[in-house]
């Protein structure tokens, strides 16, 4: 059995700091959903020939930037944890 270790509460945060904290841990599971999504499309996109050259360069930009996004979150994630 894991023992759970009580941190004590951060008496400096304001409660507008805490609610910030929870959006920001909210984003996770939408943002790797889409991260996700953006990659699945680009992986069926390059298996089809003769697509417009526009669509496949938004669908693989828009899997660049969100892993871009993923790759920000979590390094302010981890940022926040030091």
């Amino acid at each position: 059995m894991s023992k759970v270790i009580q941190f004590p509460a951060d008496e400096r945060a304001s409660p507008w700091d805490k609610q910030q904290a929870e959006a920001f841990r909210e984003l996770e599971g939408p943002l790797l959903d889409c991260v996700r999504m953006a990659g699945i499309a680009s992986r069926l996109m390059s298996d089809v020939d003769g697509l417009d050259e526009q669509l496949v360069f938004a669908i693989f930009h828009t899997k660049d930037m969100l892993e871009d996004l993923l790759s920000t979150y979590i390094a302010g994630f981890k940022a926040g944890r030091e």
